[in-house]
């Protein structure tokens, strides 16, 4: 129950801060390719594995503060807009474990993103097992998904 009035609340200030601030432009510079790509951002998913029609959240960036954000930005790649990075993430807490397996693993998170069919978990272990066939899939999620809740938490405390 306290989890439902949370998500709503977030859910309430997010729509508020969007009717406010009116629709902003996400059209970035692809840092990868040098090409323009309206609304994927530096790490976004222009691979032909990243299927933004089957993600669970394609067309929505991720509701999360700047605490999150700003601790975020030191482990995506140089010049990612965390929020453009969590386009296609069915949540935040999907999005900041792939972060954090990308770190852990010293993989690019563009690459991971890539490597991914939509921004879940069970995609998150076929990705890694892609890229580090030598490690365990379940026992990386495990440990970025413990740094997720703990980052998330974090980020809420004043």
């Amino acid at each position: 129950m306290n989890l439902s009035k949370i998500l709503v609340t977030v859910l309430a200030i997010s729509l508020a801060g969007i009717s406010a601030v009116g629709q902003r432009n996400t059209s970035r510079r692809d840092t990868v390719s040098g090409r323009n790509n309206p609304g994927i951002g530096a790490a976004g998913g222009g691979s032909p594995n990243w299927n933004e029609k089957t993600a669970t959240n394609p067309n929505a960036e991720l509701a999360f503060n700047e605490k999150l954000a700003d601790k975020l930005k030191p482990l995506l790649p140089e010049g990612t807009d965390p929020y453009a990075a969590s386009k296609g993430f069915g949540s935040l807490k999907e999005f900041v474990a792939t972060v954090r397996a990308a770190n852990n693993l010293n993989v690019s998170f563009t690459d991971l993103k890539r490597k991914m069919a939509d921004g879940s978990l069970k995609e998150l272990g076929k990705a890694i097992h892609q890229l580090k066939p030598d490690v365990d899939p379940k026992t990386e999620i495990k440990k970025a998904t413990e740094q997720a809740k703990q980052d998330i938490k974090e980020s809420k405390q004043s």
